[in-house]
């Protein structure tokens, strides 16, 4: 039996049978590491400013304004009138072998401003390629494409890399599983291709687009925008750092985690207006919620759309109206889970469904349990909450829910105290998982929430920015 490992396993158990007993090593990434030192050399025989190949790359690597024709050198680059839609096909037209930020805050149509500079550049018989951090927001992002295509006459022949199954189905979409048949494909025509930076990094793809968009660029390292962005003249980075980071696993030097927006906006909360676009229009939140996410976390510079006002839950047990609202539950000694908060949110849960609703359109309607989105920071809790909760109501972490919207969204902070927080308070109290949090609401957001989460004793300026988000949210609530 020597050099034999037995495993036993429960007759009726349905997970399947292992393959492996340690994970394999880390996914390859000598393309993204050729790619850079295709960037050093050019870098080395032009500067950040002269001629030759990775222009685009260079400019973004060097914090440039973006190269605009017809725009002056640090005017600001939206119109007088404009709106952020127009802007973006505008400026994409007439960028010169440079890089465009668009920075959207949440419900400001990221995916829809991106999807048509897309079709505006297919339109011109321009190739065009999608690259992003993950399948599933490329996939997000082609469809869109693929939604509004017809209205704008666009004929789309695009071509996917991912595994087997795992692109979007439609047929005008060539599903490629490996790079040869990408390369294939575009060899046959194809004016739209889709893939992560392991497909646009390799040397095959330098040049070989018109305009590159990296969606969610604040959630992909600088390292792999660069790395990618060989691949065409016109670099098109949206996405939004002020929601959500990158997701990072091990341990990493200093300053590698710096995603491709967050680079350009150099410590900024929104985007100057010379060196990017700042969408500052949102269709999702209700006034009076944007207008905490917008002083909390944009400067002040993000308005909601007018018809957003008509977004209304009708009154009744617990809470209803419009807006943020705020339900303390006192607990002690709570870590990652909360019986009490999970009891309070499933009752609150309860209240509201089957209760009339306005939308933004003025049209009524009943709530269902899947217009209740509920919000959790810790797993634990997040299952402790699917266990009470009504059947149907959506629960997830922030990271699990981000890009999800709701007419009525419910934060259960979970933790009794700033001492009782995993992780120390820079995760609980994170203006970004805030913000996220918060701005899934279309219409009502409630945070559930121990009191003493407010009474918080910060050692160092940051833990005062990050307290004080809390303290303001409970400020402007009206309380339940």
């Amino acid at each position: 039996m020597a050099g034999t490992l037995r495993l036993r396993r429960g007759v009726r158990s349905e997970a399947p049978h292992p393959r492996a007993l340690i994970p394999e090593g880390p996914i390859g990434t000598g393309a993204q590491r050729g790619a850079l030192q295709r960037l050093a050399q050019a870098l080395l025989d032009n500067g950040i400013d002269g001629p030759g190949p990775y222009a685009a790359a260079r400019q973004l690597l060097g914090r440039r304004p973006p190269r605009i024709a017809g725009t002056a050198a640090g005017a600001p680059l939206r119109r007088e009138g404009e709106t952020g839609l127009e802007a973006a096909v505008r400026l994409v037209e007439g960028l010169d072998r440079s890089c465009l930020p668009i920075q959207g805050p949440p419900g400001s149509g990221k995916t829809h401003t991106a999807a048509h500079v897309i079709l505006a550049r297919l339109a011109k018989g321009r190739r065009v390629g999608i690259t992003a951090n993950s399948h599933a927001v490329i996939t997000n992002l082609l469809a869109k494409v693929l939604e509004l295509a017809p209205e704008v006459g666009v004929e789309v022949r695009a071509v996917q890399k991912a595994d087997e199954g795992g692109g979007l189905d439609d047929p005008r979409v060539s599903s490629a599983t490996s790079n040869e048949r990408v390369d294939a494909a575009l060899a046959d025509g194809a004016n739209l291709v889709a893939g992560t930076a392991w497909l646009f990094a390799r040397p095959e793809m330098d040049g070989a687009l018109d305009t590159l968009v990296v969606d969610e660029a604040g959630q992909l390292s600088l390292a792999n925008v660069l790395a990618v962005a060989g691949t065409a003249d016109r670099l098109v980075l949206v996405g939004d750092p002020r929601q959500l980071a990158q997701p990072s696993k091990g341990t990493h030097p200093d300053g590698v985690g710096v995603s491709g927006l967050e680079h350009v906006l150099d410590g900024h909360d929104t985007m100057p207006d010379h060196l990017g676009l700042f969408l500052d229009r949102t269709w999702r939140l209700h006034p009076e919620i944007c207008a905490f996410i917008s002083e909390q976390v944009y400067e002040g510079r993000l308005e909601p759309e007018p018809r957003c006002a008509a977004r209304v839950i009708d009154e009744g047990p617990s809470v209803g109206g419009a807006g943020l609202r705020w339900l303390s539950v006192g607990h002690e000694g709570n870590r990652t889970s909360s019986p009490e908060e999970a009891h309070a949110v499933a009752r609150l849960a309860g209240s509201l469904i089957g209760r009339g609703w306005t939308d933004a359109d003025g049209q009524r309607r009943t709530l269902g349990p899947d217009d209740v989105l509920v919000v959790a920071p810790y797993n634990a809790q997040v299952r402790l909450l699917a266990e009470h909760l009504p059947t149907g109501v959506q629960v997830g972490t922030v990271d699990k829910l981000q890009g999800r919207e709701a007419p009525v969204v419910i934060v259960s902070m979970t933790a009794s105290s700033a001492e009782d927080v995993p992780r120390g308070m820079e995760f609980l109290y994170s203006r970004n998982r805030v913000n996220v949090a918060v701005s899934r609401a279309q219409a009502l957001c409630v945070v559930v929430a121990s009191p003493r989460l407010l009474t918080v004793t910060c050692r160092t300026v940051d833990q005062m920015r990050l307290a004080n988000v809390l303290c303001r949210y409970e400020e402007l609530a009206v309380a339940t």
